[in-house]
């Protein structure tokens, strides 16, 4: 139950989705310029940051999240299942902002998100044991945190977005193991996620 659950405040019910919030992230996108606005709304509607997790016992969305005196994370992200914890590190960029140069290569805001959360591993890898306490024993309460967790960049759109430089930001996940989209993924998973469980409350109701 969530009042047993240590971290039952960030806990996110993921399964409320509607096609109402694809559509008010999409508005906020059209007139959001900087990062800071787009943290502040993803800490009101915490829903769209989560849809892509698997795990089905719980999911967390942890804003600004501090490490040690060194860090602050945009957001820490996590979802819980049958063999634990696992968390992956947010980092949020401006939507006006592109991915990569003209001539392919990273842009100094995808190069600063890369080493933000290249950062945070440092830290992690320092200071693992104290991350991964609870929170009534001192930790930060991140259960099973691994040194070496995913990380997530948004930044951009995807009609800013070169198709000639998907190759190149594949090859970047995979050696880096950060995921990197646009925020038109986050309105693509918010689509799919809620016409999902539409179908599934029109099939309990019908039962």
């Amino acid at each position: 139950m969530l009042k047993d659950d240590p971290l039952g405040k960030y806990h996110v019910w993921w399964m409320d989705v509607r096609k109402t919030d694809a559509k008010r992230l999409t508005a906020v996108l059209e007139t959001a310029r900087r990062e800071r606005e787009l943290q502040a709304y993803f800490e009101l509607q915490p829903m769209a940051l989560i849809q892509h997790l698997a795990g089905g016992h719980g999911r967390y969305v942890i804003p600004q999240k501090r490490l040690g005196s060194e860090h602050v994370t945009d957001f820490m992200i996590g979802h819980c299942h049958s063999g634990g914890f696992e968390w992956q590190a947010v980092e949020i960029e401006s939507p006006t902002k592109k991915m990569f140069t003209k001539t392919g290569d990273p842009t100094k805001e995808l190069n600063h998100a890369i080493r933000q959360i290249l950062d945070w591993r440092a830290w992690l890898k320092r200071n693992q044991n104290y991350a991964a306490n609870p929170l009534d024993q001192g930790g930060l309460g991140l259960t099973d945190v691994d040194c070496n967790l995913p990380g997530l960049i948004l930044i951009g759109r995807r009609a800013t977005t070169d198709p000639k430089t998907h190759d190149r930001r594949r090859q970047m996940v995979t050696q880096l193991n950060v995921q990197i989209h646009t925020y038109d993924f986050l309105i693509d998973n918010c689509v799919a996620a809620a016409a999902f469980w539409n179908t599934v409350r029109r099939r309990s109701r019908g039962a």
